[in-house]
C-alpha cells in the first residue's frame, strides 16, 4: 500500500500545487482528509519555496555588489595602467604550460622600454612563441613603468558578477533543499510509524479478526 502525505488527487486539480501547500500551511485548507502531517509537510514545502526566493534575492544583491566593485576596479586599472611598445632584446624562450603538457603559444623574452620620465626599463615579458630579438611587442605597465597585468575588461566584470550571483544562489538553494529533504524524511518516517500504530488498532475491527 502506498503511503502519501497528501489527500487523494481530485480530477482536474494539481496534486502538489504550491497554492494548495500555502493554504494548508496557513490552516485555510479545512478538508476532512487533511491530516496534521499534511499541514506539517505543506509548511516544509512553503518554507523551502520562500528560502529559494530569498536565495534569489540575496544572489541578486551579491551580483549587484560584485558588479559595482569590479566596475570600479576596472576603471581604476584603466586609469593607472597603459599599454606601450617594448622591444625584445632576446629571442623568445618557450615556457612550461600550467597544465604541464608543454603545449603553449606564449613565451618569455627580455625586453626594454621607456617608462615615465624617459626612464629605461628592462625586464622579462610575455611574448608570442617564436618572437625574435629586436621585435616590437605590446605590454601593459603601471604608473612607475613596471610590467603589470592588463586591466579588467567588461567581459571580466560580467564573468565575476555572474559567478558571484550563481555561487550564492546555488549554495543557499542547495542548503535549503538539503534541510527540506532531511526534515521531510523525518516527517514521513514519523507519519508511517503513527499510521502503523493506528492500523494495529483499526485493522482487527475492519477485518473482523480478533486483535493479537
Amino acid at each position: 500500500m502506498a503511503h502519501d502525505l497528501s489527500e487523494p488527487r481530485r480530477q482536474g486539480t494539481p496534486r502538489h500545487g504550491l497554492w494548495r501547500h500555502l493554504l494548508r500551511a496557513t490552516g485555510r485548507d479545512t478538508g476532512p482528509l487533511v491530516r496534521p502531517a499534511d499541514r506539517a509537510h505543506s509548511r516544509l514545502v512553503t518554507g523551502c519555496a520562500l528560502a529559494v526566493v530569498a536565495a534569489f534575492v540575496l544572489a541578486a544583491v551579491a551580483a549587484w555588489g560584485t558588479w559595482n566593485a569590479e566596475h570600479r576596479r576596472a576603471l581604476d586599472d584603466r586609469q593607472q595602467r597603459q599599454q606601450i611598445t617594448a622591444t625584445t632584446v632576446t629571442r623568445a624562450a618557450a615556457r612550461t604550460s600550467p597544465s604541464g603538457s608543454g603545449l603553449t603559444d606564449r613565451a618569455l623574452a627580455e625586453a626594454t622600454w621607456n617608462g615615465p620620465g624617459k626612464v629605461r626599463h628592462k625586464s622579462v615579458v610575455e611574448v608570442p612563441l617564436g618572437t625574435p630579438a629586436g621585435s616590437p611587442v605590446r605590454i601593459w605597465v603601471d604608473d612607475d613603468g613596471g610590467v603589470t597585468a592588463r586591466p579588467r575588461t567588461n567581459a571580466d566584470v560580467v564573468m565575476a558578477t555572474a559567478l558571484a550571483g550563481v555561487s550564492v544562489f546555488t549554495a543557499l538553494s542547495a542548503a535549503s533543499l538539503g534541510v527540506f529533504t532531511i526534515r521531510a524524511r523525518r516527517l514521513e518516517r514519523r507519519t508511517l510509524e503513527a499510521w502503523e500504530s493506528e492500523w494495529t488498532v483499526v485493522e482487527p475491527r475492519w477485518s473482523g479478526r480478533p486483535g493479537i
